[in-house]
């Protein structure tokens, strides 16, 4: 399953997926933003209940065994991280672009995402000109066993908050917030199945109905990442992928440097 999902992503981001970044002219000192971002809280996974066996009767009948129907449950949701922006300036934040963008999902599971934060509301405030409000929307994609098209999910989380504005080097250095949305569905994965969660039936409680979108919510965060953004500012990193690699866990390094070709 491990090929498959590696095969899958590679082939959605065909060609090519962060840009790097490109100075002309060039810029002025510090120009290069990188963030590290990150997203925790809540939403659910999916488990299998227990098989239900149906004993045999006369004439002949040999009984059955029912699998056990996969329901949705509660979870603990972490996805996490970077961005960068080349020859920024503070109003650009709301102008990152997803091809220097790369995010994971940790829990519930470990997986590659597709996709980035999307900010819409980006400002200096404060008395002295030192805090920050922002606020936008983070949209991740996803394939739960390779086949993209077919078993995927999405994320689609609202997030809004405060920060610290750097007046020294014109940029945000931190924010956090809370975030709430929907994940599109809730995907059971084992070495032998691959099924959507169902849901109870709210007025019986006995019978399980189609799925429909779950629940994602929590806090979030970002920081400015000081060696990610010398990195790009250098040269010596040519997309956020490069400059982020030795932070990335090992068990996804593989798989999002297919998103790098």
């Amino acid at each position: 399953m491990k090929k498959a999902m590696i095969a899958a992503v590679a082939a959605v981001v065909a060609g090519g997926a962060f840009a790097a970044c490109s100075y002309e002219p060039a810029p002025a000192a510090k120009a290069a933003w990188a963030y590290t971002w990150k997203f925790t809280g809540k939403t659910t996974d999916a488990v299998a209940l227990k098989d239900t066996v149906i004993p045999g009767g006369a004439c002949g009948y040999e009984g059955s065994t029912i699998k056990g129907q996969i329901v949705r449950v509660p979870s603990s949701l972490k996805i996490q991280g970077y961005t960068a922006y080349c020859d920024a300036v503070c109003t650009d934040f709301e102008a990152l672009a997803e091809e220097q963008e790369i995010f994971y999902q940790v829990k519930p599971n470990k997986l590659p995402l597709s996709g980035g934060v999307a900010i819409e509301v980006a400002n200096v405030i404060g008395k002295k000109a030192k805090n920050y409000e922002i606020a936008g929307v983070a949209t991740f994609d996803g394939a739960v066993d390779g086949v993209l098209g077919a078993d995927t999910f999405e994320y689609e989380l609202v997030f809004a908050g405060f920060g610290k504005y750097d007046k020294k080097n014109g940029r945000p250095s931190s924010a956090s917030g809370n975030f709430a949305g929907t994940l599109s569905t809730t995907w059971y994965v084992s070495k032998t199945r691959c099924a959507e969660a169902m849901v109870w039936d709210c007025t019986t409680l006995t019978y399980l109905i189609e799925s429909n979108p779950s629940v994602a919510f929590g806090k979030w965060n970002f920081k400015f990442n000081k060696s990610m953004a010398k990195k790009l500012q250098n040269d010596k990193a040519a997309n956020v992928y490069q400059a982020s690699y030795k932070k990335l866990p090992k068990w996804a390094r593989y798989w999002l440097n297919n998103l790098a070709d």
